[in-house]
């Protein structure tokens, strides 16, 4: 069985919305992927092998109000059987900076599951044996440096092969919300910003001049447009399982901010003032491009740093996109994501305890060469001191127990910088998960 057979195998024999697919009080009909009651807003229709139900839950009543049975008309029954066989491939468009290419050290993955309300996401990730799931109903396509990842989707798709980004459990959630196949295309590149790199050609020209080296205007958006047309115009020679399945753009996410967050002070004001303006106009330019007027979108926001620690520069940053959610454009067709809630303790803390260990043992370092070149130059001269700390330390660090332990606990939740949540890939699989939640309110499960 290929990957697509698989998938396809997904729809269910017993969900058909007219059989026991009701709770024990006979008032909701209850997800049979979960158990859980189903949200009567949610449902909208159900797929089975025999044609396309469009039914309405009536809450109070054991049973559905079943608006068309299609196995009555042969035309559109045989229709629907063909859409059932070859159904669309649904297609993501994931976009951004280096935060939307990953960072998340896969070592820290761990952490996740320590998560109090949301740690069982883990073992969407990893198995009881230490393996890692890789999915084969969603696939992924990007563009990493030279290298090209088409597959399945897995671990090691974020910016570097040991680490992950949003593209992960967003992926999972799209996976589990579909029984058709999942296609992401991520389009992400660090250090670019929105009032230049990923400038929409609607948003035209920007008004003020644009301090330091010159750069092409909209040229991560022109380069993010070619990567999913390079996707989809060859997509059965990439994708062979997907021959003779059409494609449905779904949505996009964008995931994005910090070089808009920390433009020149100079022009710092404007990139602010117009950063939820700027991207309807990339929205709407690549609703037009694509021809999906009404494609839903959704936005993370740039969580650096979480919400106890944060400065005035970021909340006013954190402001300026939290206006894209009140943009008449975009209303009813966009969920807004607050991702600092996923910032957790312990990348405060950690990132601290580590380095007032490193002070310790440096000053250790520094007395005891100090003794050792009492009354030489070397002990007067600071440049040349802390050349000589610097190069004992690695071997005085390896001895002490204090600073091996802290760091052991560092490097299970820490392996980037900061502006990359520090590497953890327990934020960047919560920002996923979150991303999806959003998405699942905004497209219609088949």
């Amino acid at each position: 069985m290929n990957s697509l057979q698989h998938a396809l195998s997904r729809e269910r024999p017993n969900e058909n919305p007219l059989v026991g697919n009701v709770d024990a009080d006979k008032t909701a009909p209850r997800n049979q992927k979960t158990g859980s009651p189903m949200n009567p807003a949610k449902i909208n229709a159900f797929v089975s092998l025999r044609g396309v139900l469009t039914a309405t839950w009536k809450p109070g009543l054991a049973l559905w109000a079943v608006a068309g049975l299609v196995a009555s008309q042969p035309v559109e029954a045989a229709a629907a059987s063909r859409a059932v066989a070859n159904p669309p491939v649904k297609v993501f468009i994931l976009a951004g900076q280096s935060n939307m290419e990953g960072y998340g050290g896969i070592k820290t993955i761990d952490e996740l599951g320590d998560h109090p309300t949301l740690g069982g996401l883990l073992k969407k990730i990893k198995q009881a044996d230490g393996s890692f799931v890789e999915r084969d109903d969603v696939f992924l396509y990007y563009h990493r440096g030279d290298q090209i990842i088409d597959g399945p989707l897995t671990v090691g798709q974020g910016a570097h092969p040991d680490r992950i980004g949003p593209e992960l459990m967003f992926g999972i959630g799209m996976g589990d919300h579909y029984g058709e196949p999942v296609l992401l295309i991520k389009t992400a590149w660090g250090g670019k910003d929105l009032y230049c790199d990923f400038r929409p050609p609607s948003a035209g020209k920007p008004a003020y001049e644009i301090p330091g080296q010159p750069r092409q205007v909209g040229a991560a958006y022109r380069q993010m447009v070619a990567e999913v047309h390079q996707c989809l115009d060859h997509l059965e020679t990439i994708f062979p399982q997907f021959k003779g399945h059409p494609h449905e753009f779904c949505g996009f996410v964008w995931f994005q901010g910090w070089n808009d967050f920390c433009a020149d002070r100079k022009i710092r004001e404007r990139v602010y003032e117009e950063y939820a303006t700027n991207f309807v106009h990339l929205v709407q330019d690549l609703r037009a491009e694509f021809k999906v007027p009404t494609l839903p979108v959704v936005v993370g926001e740039l969580g650096v740093d979480g919400e106890q620690h944060v400065n005035a520069e970021m909340a006013a940053f954190r402001a300026a996109q939290a206006k894209i959610a009140g943009q008449p454009e975009l209303q009813g067709t966009l969920g807004y994501v607050r991702t600092a809630p996923y910032w957790y303790a312990k990348l405060d803390e950690l990132p601290r305890k580590l380095e007032a260990e490193e002070r310790r043992v440096k000053q250790k370092v520094a007395a005891k060469l100090k003794e050792e070149l009492k009354g030489g130059p070397e002990a007067t001269d600071s440049k040349k001191m802390e050349e000589l700390v610097n190069a004992a330390f690695e071997k005085a660090a390896q001895g002490d127990e204090g600073y091996q332990d802290a760091r052991r606990e560092h490097d299970r939740a820490v392996s980037h910088w900061e502006c990359h949540y520090f590497g953890s890939a327990r934020v960047y699989c919560l920002v996923g998960y979150g991303l999806a939640e959003a998405m699942k309110c905004l497209v219609p499960k088949r």
